[in-house]
């Protein structure tokens, strides 16, 4: 059936194609020949809907609201003397469930039926109950104002007064609560959570105890003279409320405008399309074939058909071991945005878990292959997986053929780049709990290079990516640490960095290339030695200086881990600085699908990313970050390959600029967990004439561009020496965020 579409895709306008049973069908780009793959992509939404009716709540650790009755239910068994366990477990569900109001009147009304108070909770047995109703109210105050309330301002610190809370009722108590809670039981990580507080009610610092005060933002840390972005996900229509989730930004439907395509989390939580208008974005999920494609914790974008336009892989299954086995999809782009699941007929169906794959030719056939990272852990054994691509729009599964059958781990990143520069994309594999592995592509067979290259480290890591931080042409890796010890202290270990000490938490590494086959660790050098709980995050150049900067999408589980994302600015390829709170990235919800690009067409690349918790009541809205900088001139380049993959994924360029200074990029979607544009956006500082443009094809001879203008996009086509000067104007983007604002909710699949 999938052959018959892609032959279809392939003949002119209105030519007819004989099927079967002898007779024809239409094949024109603006009638869809629905009924040829609607039976697969039916197939999937009802495998999606089987798995979430047949699912169980013990495999299932964000099924809260399912938990919370389960708990109760097991209340009524439950012997006394265990009985204050399973009551507190179900509270802690409650909370978990988003139910906040019920979860203050269980433990208000224990508090009370016992003729107890506040401070006769902060005994040792009961501190943990008085605690979770501090939090409970924190995160109502939460719910009331930011997310009911919502504006552009909500949640990203350090506070500005629209950003304050109206009502103060939530904060107020758990500033209360918290208080007394420090008098008898100091710790960092409710000293964080009462300073929160102080702040959502504008009362930080004046009002904060000076016993309790902690400094934030600390500027001997952060630069402050960073132009600061605006958030416009509101405005633009885009301000989506949902859980973690992930992000491909993408010009889907063949118009010149960059599109966006979200998950989240939810087994019932709907994947969604919004096109670019122009002015903002348009919710064209139905109308795109999407309904009943739910969930998914990340996503990866690719023309792996070489049709000309750009797939989308959905991953699910994350963090569920027993309870993740999940089918992943592969959703087929027709070019108009209107996609088919295909996962099936294409060959790459499996039910094991993942959050992280990564595309790339990796036998040099023109066509690109699918790398998968399951996870791994106890008894749950997933090995990788291979899939080469046949060229007829299917996949056959050979990882054990080309050396990475043996690959087993709990895999959270994965990323190809080419460190060598031998034109054959090697794998980086971040492993939580592990040592992390590199694997060289010897034309099509990888060998584990790790021990020699020196990049094992940290053994608790998460997102990772190959990127060229200094400029020389060679590939380096970051590879972000997430700490699982830590889950239910991310607050303290933030506060303890925050402040100069030793966290004692695992630190991100980054590896520079020094261009012999081997890294040097340098993230304190470079000043990226941090504590990150990196879950999504991203690269791009924020100021088009020709530095690649990145953003954290920062968080854990727990309901306490409310610490700012962050943002990092390249100084030169020589360090990086904090701008986090200058910028105004700081949100304190967590962080998840990160990406850049320029969906405004001005020059200079925004920043769309995806919020959300893992727990079922830890929603917020996704957020828009609108880039001010206009002050360095910028080139964007549109590769299309012939004998490399149509994307031109993997394909490296040189600009070289007045003055001999050269800038490198490679087209990718940048990180393992979010997804930016494979046009490749490229700033070049203050140069105001470009030599010309380098271009280093997979398949065929390096390729050398002139007569290229700054300030314009292009198409350069391998094999052509001209560069085909592409329509590229700015957008008349809502400029008052107040002109549009709504507020969109949890979106679920009816």
């Amino acid at each position: 059936m999938y052959s018959l579409f892609a032959m279809c895709l392939k003949k002119a306008d209105n030519e007819k194609v004989l099927i079967a049973n002898n007779s024809f069908i239409s094949c024109s780009r603006t009638d869809k020949p629905e009924m040829m793959l609607s039976d697969e992509t039916d197939e999937m939404v009802s495998k999606l809907q089987e798995i979430y009716k047949n699912g169980s709540p013990d495999l299932y650790y964000h099924w809260n609201s399912e938990l919370a009755k389960l708990k109760k239910e097991q209340l009524s068994v439950t012997p006394d003397k265990e009985k204050i366990n399973v009551w507190f477990q179900y509270c802690s569900q409650l909370l978990f469930a988003g139910q906040v109001e019920s979860c203050i009147y269980e433990v208000e009304s224990f508090i009370s039926s016992r003729n107890l108070d506040y401070t006769k909770m902060t005994e040792k047995g009961a501190l943990p109950i008085i605690e979770l109703l501090a939090l409970a109210y924190l995160r109502k105050g939460e719910l009331d104002n930011c997310r009911m309330n919502h504006n552009e301002f909500s949640c990203i610190l350090p506070l500005q007064p629209k950003g304050f809370h109206v009502d103060k009722s939530g904060s107020e108590k758990a500033i209360e609560i918290y208080t007394i809670i420090l008098k008898n039981n100091p710790s960092i990580r409710n000293k964080w959570l009462l300073n929160l507080a102080y702040m959502t009610l504008g009362l930080y610092p004046d009002e904060v105890p000076k016993a309790v005060l902690l400094d934030y933002p600390n500027w001997d840390n952060e630069v402050e003279d960073f132009p600061a972005f605006e958030e416009k996900a509101s405005a633009l229509g885009i301000a989506e409320n949902g859980l973690s989730g992930g992000v491909c930004s993408e010009d889907f439907d063949g118009d010149g405008l960059l599109d966006l395509f979200i998950t989240s989390y939810d087994m019932q939580d709907q994947c969604q399309f919004f096109k670019n208008t122009g002015s903002g974005f348009v919710d064209k999920t139905e109308e795109s074939g999407l309904k009943g494609i739910v969930s998914g914790l990340n996503c990866i974008h690719a023309d792996y058909d070489n049709d000309g336009d750009q797939d989308i892989l959905v991953l699910r299954g994350g963090w569920l071991e027993a309870g993740g086995k999940h089918p992943n999809s592969l959703l087929q782009n027709d070019g108009n945005g209107f996609f088919r699941d295909v996962s099936k007929s294409a060959g790459i169906l499996s039910y094991r878990p993942t959050q992280t794959a990564a595309w790339a030719d990796i036998n040099g056939d023109g066509y690109l292959d699918l790398f998968i990272g399951n996870e791994s852990k106890g008894e749950q054994q997933h090995p990788c997986e291979l899939f080469i691509n046949q060229k007829d729009g299917t996949f056959k599964e050979e990882a054990l053929e080309h050396g990475l059958g043996l690959l087993r781990g709990y895999i959270k990143g994965v990323s190809f780049g080419d460190f060598n520069n031998d034109k054959w994309p090697d794998l980086f594999v971040s492993v939580m709990g592990g040592e992390n592995y590199l694997y060289k592509n010897n034309q099509g067979q990888f060998i584990n290079v790790s021990a020699t290259a020196g990049i094992k480290a940290p053994i608790f890591s998460f997102p990772c990516w190959f990127w060229d931080v200094n400029n020389d042409g060679y590939d380096d890796i970051l590879v972000n640490s997430y700490d699982p010890r830590n889950l239910e202290d991310v607050p303290a270990v933030f506060v303890k960095e925050l402040s100069g000490e030793k966290s004692g938490s695992e630190l991100s590494r980054l590896y520079i290339n020094n261009g012999d086959n081997t890294f040097s660790e340098s993230s304190e050098a470079f000043g990226v030695d941090i504590s990150s709980f990196a879950m999504g995050s991203n690269f791009g150049d924020l100021d088009n200086d020709g530095w690649l900067d990145f953003y954290i999408g920062t968080g854990a589980p727990s309901m306490s881990a409310l610490i700012p994302n962050r943002m990092f600015k390249n100084n030169g390829g020589k360090t990086f600085s904090e701008v986090t709170s200058a910028g105004r990235f700081g949100h304190i919800q967590k962080g998840h699908g990160v990406s850049f690009a320029d969906f405004d067409q001005d020059g200079d690349q925004d920043v769309y990313a995806v919020l959300g918790g893992a727990y079922e009541g830890d929603l917020f809205q996704n957020v828009y970050f609108d880039n001010p900088i206009n002050d360095n001139n910028w080139i964007i380049i549109e590769l299309k390959g012939n004998s490399t993959n149509t994307s031109a994924i993997g394909t490296k360029m040189c600009v070289r600029l007045e003055g001999g200074r050269q800038i490198f990029a490679t087209v990718n979607t940048g990180g393992s967990f979010g997804s930016n544009s494979l046009q490749a956006e490229i700033g070049i500082g203050r140069a105001e004439k470009i030599e010309e443009i380098e271009v280093f094809w997979q398949n065929s001879p390096n390729q050398i561009i002139r007569n290229i203008r700054p300030n314009n996009k292009y198409r350069i086509i391998e094999g052509s020496n001209v560069a085909e000067k592409r329509t590229y104007r700015a957008l008349d983007f809502v400029k008052d965020s107040s002109m549009k604002h709504m507020d969109h909710m949890h979106l679920q699949s009816k």
